[in-house]
C-alpha cells in the first residue's frame, strides 16, 4: 500500500509538472523543460544526476545577506574568471556581475571591495571590447575607491586603481575618455600610502601606451618633474614605477624633447667633470715635482691652497648650477636631476636606507635596464614559451610595460588568457597555435636523431674531413 501510494504521488507531482509547463507557454514566466526534469528526477531520488552551472550558482551567493557568503562566491568567481577564458558566461551575466560588484564597491567590506574590484577588472579583460556606456557606469565609482573615500584601506584603492586603469584601457571609446583617468590617476601620487601611490603610477604609464598624439611640452615636463620627485621616495616599488613611467613616456615619444636637453645636458656636465679631474691630477704633479727648501715647499703650499680652493670654488659653482636648474626647471620641482638621479639608483648610490641585497640587485638591474633604454643602447625583451610549444616574443619599453601589468594582474591565469584572450591577442600581435605539432614516432626519432642514423653519420662523416683537411693545412710546410 505505501509503495502504491508513494507511485501515486509521484505521478500526480509529475502530471502538475507538466501542467504548469503546458500552461507557461505563453506567458513571460514559462517553465522551462529543464526545471520539469529537475522535478521529475528529484521525485525520482536521482538529484546526484542534476547539473548545476558553477558559475550561476556562485552569481547567485551575490545576493545572500552574509556578508562571509559573498566574499566566498566574488573569490570563486573571480577564480573562475582568471584561470578560464569564459566569455560566453561573462557577456550573458554581464547586467548581474557589474550591478553585484558595485553594490560590494559602495556598501560591501574591505575584503569584498577589493575583490569586486578583481573581479570587475577580469570581467573587463574577459569581454575584450570597447563599451563606453559600461565604461561610464564604472569610472565614478571605480574613482572614488581609489581615491579612498569608502575608507577600505590600501588594497581596495590598488585593486579599484588597476581595476580603473583596465576600464580605460579596454572600455573608452575614445582618447578624452582615457586621458580623464590619467589625471585622475595623476593626481594620486602626490599623498597616500606608498603602494596606492605606486598603483597609480603603474596604471598611468599603462595608458601612456595608448595614446596617439603626443603630449604638450608643458605637460610633458610636469610630468617628468613630478616623476623626479617620485625617485627620491623611499619606497623601493614606487620608485621603480617612477622610473618605469619616464622609460615609457620616451619609448612613447612623449617627451622626447625634454629628455633630449636632459641628456644632452647630463653628457656636458660629466665631460666638464671629467676635465677638471683631468686638470687638479695636473697641478697636484706640478705641485710634487717642487723641490726647493722651505720658500719652494711654501709655493708649493700656496699653489695647492690656490689649486684646493679654485676646486672649490667649482664645486660651488657647480652646485649653484644644479640648483638654478632645479629652481627655475619647467615643472618647478626636480626636472634637472632627473636622469642623474636615475643614474644614481642604478649604481646603488645615493640611497640614505640601507636595503637587503635582493632590493639593491633589483633596484640596480631595473635602473641599467632604463637608462640603456633612454640612451638608446639596447632595448628590453621578454619571451613567453605558450601552451603548444610557440613562444610570444615581446620587445620595447612600452610592450613589455604593457606585458608586465596585464601579467601582475592576471597573476596564474596569464597563460591561459594569452593562449585564448583575442584581447591579448590584439595587444601583443600574435596568434597562438591551436593544437601541438605532431610528435615523431620512435621509428623516425631513431632513424632521424639516433646517433647511429644517416644524417648522423653524414655528420661525423663530414667533421672527420674538416678536421682532416685543417690538420694537412697548419701542418704543411713543415
Amino acid at each position: 500500500m505505501g509503495g502504491r501510494r508513494r507511485a501515486n504521488g509521484v505521478a500526480a507531482a509529475a502530471a502538475s509538472c507538466l501542467e504548469l509547463a503546458s500552461l507557461g507557454r505563453e506567458g513571460p514566466g514559462s517553465v522551462s523543460t529543464a526545471s520539469v526534469c529537475s522535478a521529475f528526477s528529484y521525485l525520482d531520488g536521482e538529484a546526484d544526476d542534476i547539473q548545476v552551472d558553477e558559475f550561476e550558482k556562485r552569481l547567485d551567493s551575490l545576493f545572500e545577506k552574509r556578508g562571509s557568503t559573498r566574499e566566498k562566491a566574488l573569490e570563486s568567481l573571480a577564480v573562475m574568471l582568471r584561470v578560464d577564458y569564459r566569455f560566453n558566461d561573462c557577456l550573458e551575466h554581464t547586467e548581474t556581475l557589474t550591478s553585484r560588484c558595485l553594490t560590494a564597491l559602495k556598501r560591501g567590506s574591505a575584503v569584498e571591495s577589493s575583490l569586486a574590484s578583481q573581479l570587475l577588472g577580469l570581467h573587463i579583460l574577459t569581454l575584450g571590447q570597447p563599451d563606453e556606456s559600461l565604461f561610464q557606469s564604472l569610472r565614478p565609482e571605480l574613482e572614488r575607491t581609489a581615491g579612498g573615500s569608502n575608507g577600505g584601506g590600501s588594497a581596495v584603492q590598488v585593486a579599484a586603481a588597476d581595476t580603473l586603469a583596465l576600464a580605460a584601457f579596454v572600455l573608452a571609446e575614445d582618447e578624452e575618455g582615457s586621458r580623464g583617468v590619467m589625471d585622475r590617476l595623476r593626481a594620486m601620487w602626490g599623498k597616500g600610502d606608498a603602494k596606492v601611490r605606486a598603483a597609480a603610477v603603474r596604471g598611468w604609464s599603462f595608458l601612456v601606451t595608448l595614446l596617439d598624439c603626443q603630449m604638450g611640452e608643458h605637460e610633458a615636463a610636469a610630468c617628468l618633474g613630478a616623476l623626479a620627485g617620485l625617485l627620491g621616495e623611499r619606497d623601493l616599488e614606487l620608485r621603480t614605477a617612477a622610473g618605469e613611467a619616464v622609460g615609457v613616456m620616451r619609448a612613447c615619444g612623449c617627451a622626447d624633447h625634454v629628455l633630449d636637453e636632459m641628456l644632452d645636458e647630463q653628457d656636458e656636465q660629466q665631460q666638464r667633470e671629467e676635465d677638471e679631474r683631468a686638470g687638479d691630477e695636473e697641478e697636484d704633479e706640478d705641485c710634487g715635482e717642487e723641490k726647493d727648501g722651505v720658500g719652494s715647499a711654501a709655493a708649493a703650499g700656496g699653489r695647492s691652497g690656490g689649486g684646493s680652493s679654485s676646486r672649490k670654488q667649482q664645486q660651488q659653482q657647480h652646485a649653484n648650477g644644479r640648483g638654478g636648474r632645479r629652481a627655475t626647471g619647467d615643472s618647478g620641482g626636480e626636472l634637472g636631476d632627473l636622469v642623474e638621479r636615475m643614474q644614481e639608483l642604478a649604481c646603488n648610490q645615493g640611497d640614505k636606507l640601507r636595503r637587503s641585497r635582493r632590493e639593491r640587485a633589483s633596484q640596480r638591474s631595473t635602473f641599467r635596464g632604463l637608462m640603456s633604454a633612454l640612451s638608446g643602447e639596447s632595448l628590453p625583451e621578454c619571451r613567453i614559451k605558450l601552451q603548444h610549444g610557440d613562444c610570444l616574443q615581446v620587445e620595447g619599453v612600452a610592450a613589455t610595460h604593457r606585458l608586465a601589468f596585464l601579467r601582475r594582474f592576471l597573476a596564474g591565469g596569464f597563460q591561459a588568457h594569452l593562449q585564448r584572450n583575442p584581447l591579448l591577442h590584439d595587444v601583443f600581435g600574435y596568434r597562438p597555435r591551436t593544437e601541438r605539432p605532431e610528435r615523431m614516432s620512435a621509428v623516425e626519432k631513431r632513424l632521424n636523431r639516433s646517433c647511429h642514423s644517416a644524417d648522423a653519420k653524414a655528420r661525423t662523416a663530414d667533421r672527420r674531413w674538416s678536421r682532416d683537411a685543417k690538420a694537412s693545412r697548419m701542418g704543411f710546410g713543415y
